[in-house]
């Protein structure tokens, strides 16, 4: 259901009370069992980790239940609107999102409903930190990584239980179940409705045709990889306590079993779902077929590195980005431009020159946790020289590009980018890449047009129409042209200046006379020029209206001006908790600029923290962008050059400066 990245609205918070009320529905719907505090539940110790860390409970409620709702919707739970498309005819989906924190973890979609449906589906999150909350049911891992994982239904012959076993009861038509492979069977990866009575099903099931779950998520769609500023889900543990495993003869019994496609799928298949079918084939003498799905590539996990490997790291990326300078560049200075800002450094010269490219290699797992303190041991190597600016930013105002360390520095091999996988047309691009590589601003080209709508006064003498919109260059022409029409008005003084007639004295200059109005009204004469600009700049006489438009700037057929003077994107550098400064960034909507595609690009290129919120005191939906440090360099001639804002359409105002 979730292929495609859904549109998420402003998260909001939870009140306690509408926590409590939700979690106890869902207890209801999910008939979960109310541990006692005598006899704990699985869930209430799956829930022991969330209720440490969470408040005390009330006096008049038992500590059990508080753990279990805390386990099932934490503290910090928020909700939002979203709306995506799902399915071959790209039907439109509304619904809720409740986003929210176990404790250790990041934020993440934990459930979310769909449509006017009460019922809340959890997330493999949420299941992942419950255990049997719903049935789980298993099918080989080749249907879960060729078929699930790209959003089809399970078909009742991809269905798997151990021999001997019964199916779960509570996997009834309706119900929410959950699906694993059988190399983690204890590991929900898949989140589906029974589209048939699963626990009636019989043993034999070759030969079945149709679907048994309908799916709704799964591990890899665009909610799991879905986070408050960047994207990428979390990789699913190896196995989990309290989920019902299979039998241990399942792993020699599965190589007794052949995939075959279900060439006849019933109408109605959503997600183009087709089924799978496990059959006995011990006549197939293929090895191919017989290990197919057994056999999976093993995950290579990187090892994380000292504190210390990773300060050496960092060091001598800095000597490799001096290096590399003196190479490529000459003179003093070898094309660097001080003062060097504390983004720069890390974005630009360190990230790019690491020995290893890989998460744990950033400025947050050294010693020194932040761009500053990293500058001040540059500086203790004497390799450079820094100041402390005021607002607490430390720059760096030189470099010793003689010293012994960079004179015997030897290059190493820089790992090779990873090339990007080519996807379908159609499809959004994988969980794992940065969410501003699809930002559809990137690369855009913005025009602004001003426009005006004239008043009864000039119409139909200047112009024809008082309804329709006219440039600044129309209204010259127009202007141009009536002195064209009248040449009694030119002669006398030159033909710079032109004689007042009754129709410019009275309904252009006696409309609100300024004292220059009133010097031309007694001389009897006005400059060409003047009295363009007079007509133009009198809102009396010409009400402005702008129009931004994004593309091809001849296609404003069926766009409509907006009243008043074009916006501008707001860039206020401010003080917060003392001496730390921030730059806000506002007023970006108006220019197609989604802010919460723009936080995590300011992060990734400013090397510091960035969030987005709502506009203090704007209209709902105007989001502000808030980064670390001043950036009004990189946001103006980076980010926002990228997409199409030209300079002077920013305002920027420094309040971290003394009024003078």
């Amino acid at each position: 259901m979730f292929k495609k990245r859904p549109e998420i609205k402003n998260l909001s918070p939870l009140r306690s009370s509408d926590r409590r009320k939700l979690a106890d529905q869902i207890i209801k719907d999910y008939d979960i069992p109310v541990p006692s505090s005598s006899e704990p539940a699985p869930a209430e110790e799956a829930a022991t980790a969330a209720a440490a860390s969470s408040s005390s409970p009330p006096s008049s409620q038992p500590a059990t239940l508080s753990s279990l709702r805390n386990s099932l919707l934490p503290d910090s739970t928020s909700s939002a609107r979203f709306t995506t498309t799902s399915g071959p005819n790209q039907t439109l989906l509304i619904g809720t999102i409740y986003v929210g924190a176990h404790p250790g973890q990041d934020e993440r979609i934990l459930w979310f409903q769909v449509g006017k449906a009460p019922r809340m589906i959890p997330t493999v999150y949420t299941l992942w930190q419950n255990p049997d909350l719903v049935p789980l049911l298993h099918t080989p891992d080749f249907v879960v990584e060729q078929k699930l994982a790209h959003g089809s239904d399970l078909m009742v012959p991809g269905l798997v239980k151990a021999r001997g076993s019964a199916w779960d009861a509570r996997a009834k038509k309706g119900a929410v179940v959950a699906v694993a492979g059988l190399r983690r069977d204890t590991v929900p990866m898949w989140v589906g409705t029974c589209d048939v009575d699963v626990c009636r099903l019989g043993n034999d099931l070759r030969g079945q045709k149709g679907v048994a779950v309908k799916g709704l998520h799964w591990a890899g769609d665009e909610v799991w990889g879905w986070r408050p500023l960047s994207s990428g889900g979390r990789e699913a543990p190896e196995a989990l306590e309290g989920w019902p495993g299979l039998a241990e003869d399942m792993t020699s019994a599965i190589k007794d079993m052949k995939l075959e496609d279900e060439e006849d799928q019933e109408e109605g298949d959503a997600d183009d779902g087709g089924g799978m079918a496990l059959t006995n084939n011990n006549a197939s003498k293929d090895p191919q077929k017989q290990t197919r799905g057994s056999d999976l590539a093993e995950v290579v996990d990187v090892p994380e590195p000292t504190t210390k490997e990773v300060d050496d790291a960092f060091v001598q990326a800095f000597l490799f980005a001096l290096h590399k300078a003196k190479v490529d560049n000459s003179g003093p200075h070898y094309g660097f431009d001080f003062p060097i800002q504390p983004s720069y450094l890390i974005s630009s010269m360190i990230q790019p020159h690491l020995r290893h490219q890989n998460p744990h290699y950033n400025i947050k797992k050294t010693s020194w946790k932040n761009a500053k303190k990293f500058i001040k041991h540059l500086d203790k190597l004497r390799l450079l020289k820094s100041k402390d600016r005021s607002g607490g930013e430390t720059v760096i105002l030189d470099i010793d590009f003689d010293d012994a360390q960079v004179v015997n520095f030897r290059p190493y091999t820089l790992p090779k980018p990873k090339p990007k996988e080519a996807t379908a047309a159609g499809e959004p691009d994988s969980a794992a890449s940065s969410s501003f590589s699809s930002d559809p601003s990137v690369g855009q080209k913005i025009t602004i047009q001003n426009l005006y709508r004239v008043s009864s006064k000039l119409v139909p003498t200047l112009l024809p129409s008082k309804t329709d919109f006219y440039s600044g260059a129309q209204i010259a022409a127009a202007v141009k042209t009536y002195i064209e029409q009248h040449p009694d008005l030119v002669g006398g003084q030159g033909a710079s200046s032109i004689k007042l007639d009754p129709f410019l004295a009275n309904n252009v200059l006696g409309s609100n006379p300024t004292p220059d109005d009133q010097r031309a009204l007694a001389t009897g004469r006005i400059m060409r020029g003047a009295l363009q600009r007079r007509i133009v700049d009198d809102s009396n006489l010409c009400q402005p209206y702008h129009l931004i438009v994004r593309g091809d700037s001849n296609n404003t057929s069926e766009k409509k001006p907006k009243s008043g003077p074009p916006p501008q994107i707001h860039l206020s550098i401010e003080k917060r908790t003392g001496t730390k400064v921030v730059t806000k960034i506002t007023n970006l909507e108006p220019f197609f600029i989604d802010p919460q595609l723009v936080a995590p690009e300011l992060q990734k290129k400013c090397a510091g923290s960035a969030s987005v919120g709502q506009l203090t005191g704007g209209r709902p939906g105007l989001l502000e962008v808030v980064v670390q440090g001043d950036q009004r360099k990189i946001i103006i001639g980076d980010v926002l050059a990228r997409r199409g804002v030209d300079p002077r359409w920013v305002d920027v105002v420094d309040k971290t400066k003394g009024k003078k």
